[in-house]
């Protein structure tokens, strides 16, 4: 009869990213009539009988260095489930992160929007590589997305200061939808647009990542979430283990799981409530902001009359197609104040102005500051 194999699963009980990839890890160890040791990733001291005498290999979510250290000492064969925030040094069973971005977009997209955003966190690589996947999908659809991203821990709701977000959220143009890199970061979102009172999913669609039910519907409204492979994530994590336990090397130190799809509720719910003809519209307006525009342009790219195009914009954005197309010029203008060098000149005939004098009339008309004062207040240094 073959030796019973002892092995170590170090997760983080209270996840229920964890608990899932359990469910799957238990579905191969039932099969193999494994004998499980389930310890908290998190206990100290750590668990102190990692050796061969003991165990016969482990499976973990390895996110904290000391934890790394005492695994590689062990020599045991060993399989990572944690998320892609660090170089491995073990076989690694994990979530595609590019792929969930791409989904995310495609969700969005398909709600006829005119506009994309993500929040996220800089610190954490998966929540760059969702932005990246996103981004990409987005700006392949013609598009751009707004991004914001602080440098506060994934599973902490206090990352950027309640004034930055908001801030972001009140400049952000309507109706758009928004990428959270988290279902915590999503709950985020939804409490500072309750605050602000911007209309959730009206004028802006909300799609967090992990599908945590409780959190999900228990949100004001109920958030739509990207449900990850978890449990499969799980399986094969268990199936990796199985063969370096009898010598077989992988033939990739790392697994991609792609996500299992979107789950959507409440907070994306938008069926038929972005007007087709405007979304086409201020998508137009957006990638030909720079052209000199005028409404005669958009409508012959929207066949329908003026009166019926402006109607449908003051219902739904609550400002007419001329006024979308100041609002774009100037959106193109901030950022080139804010982030180039570029001279007046080249700044106006960027944002779809005739001329340095046209953009300085319009531009303080609008925002209540010339060019150059913008220019000078968006680099002065935060207090």
């Amino acid at each position: 009869m073959p030796e019973t194999k002892r092995i170590g699963i170090l997760l983080h009980p209270v996840r229920t990213y964890c608990r899932r990839v359990l469910r799957g890890i238990t579905t191969v160890g039932a099969r193999a009539r494994w004998e499980l040791l389930l310890v908290s990733a998190d206990v100290d001291p750590l668990l102190d009988t990692l050796s061969k005498d003991f165990l016969h290999g482990v499976i973990g979510h390895f996110s904290e260095e000391a934890l790394l250290r005492q695994v590689a000492n062990a020599r045991l064969p060993a399989v990572d489930v944690a998320p892609l925030d660090r170089d491995g040094q073990f076989v690694r069973v994990t979530t595609d992160e590019l792929a969930v971005g791409r989904l995310a977009a495609a969700h969005l997209l398909s709600l006829g929007l005119p506009h994309f955003g993500f929040f996220g966190t800089q610190r954490h690589y998966h929540s760059l590589l969702r932005e990246q996947g996103f981004r990409q999908s987005i700006e392949a659809a013609g598009l751009s997305s707004h991004v914001m991203l602080d440098g506060a821990d994934a599973h902490s709701q206090s990352g950027a200061s309640g004034h930055e977000l908001e801030q972001w959220l009140s400049q952000l143009p309507k109706p758009i939808g928004v990428m959270a890199s988290t279902d915590s970061r999503a709950l985020q979102l939804l409490a500072v647009c309750r605050k602000l009172q911007i209309d959730v999913p009206r004028s802006l669609a909300v799609l967090g990542v992990d599908n945590d039910d409780v959190f999900c519907e228990t949100a004001n409204p109920p958030l739509s979430s990207i449900a990850l492979s978890t449990q499969r994530i799980g399986y094969e994590a268990a199936r990796v283990l199985e063969d370096l336990m009898q010598g077989k090397k992988p033939d990739q130190q790392q697994i991609l799981i792609p996500p299992a799809g979107v789950v959507p509720r409440r907070s994306s719910d938008l069926p038929a409530l972005v007007d087709a003809d405007v979304a086409a519209a201020v998508r137009y307006i957006a990638l030909h902001v720079q052209d000199d525009l005028q409404v005669a342009d958009v409508l012959r790219e929207v066949p329908v009359s003026r009166t019926s195009l402006e109607q449908k914009f003051r219902r739904v954005l609550g400002r007419t197609p001329a006024a979308e197309i100041r609002r774009a010029q100037i959106e193109v203008a901030k950022t080139l104040l804010s982030q180039t060098e570029e001279p007046m000149s080249n700044v106006a005939r960027a944002a779809g102005f005739s001329n340095a004098k046209q953009l300085g009339t319009t531009f303080h008309r609008e925002t209540g500051m010339t060019p150059t004062a913008y220019r000078h207040a968006s680099r002065a240094p935060m207090k």
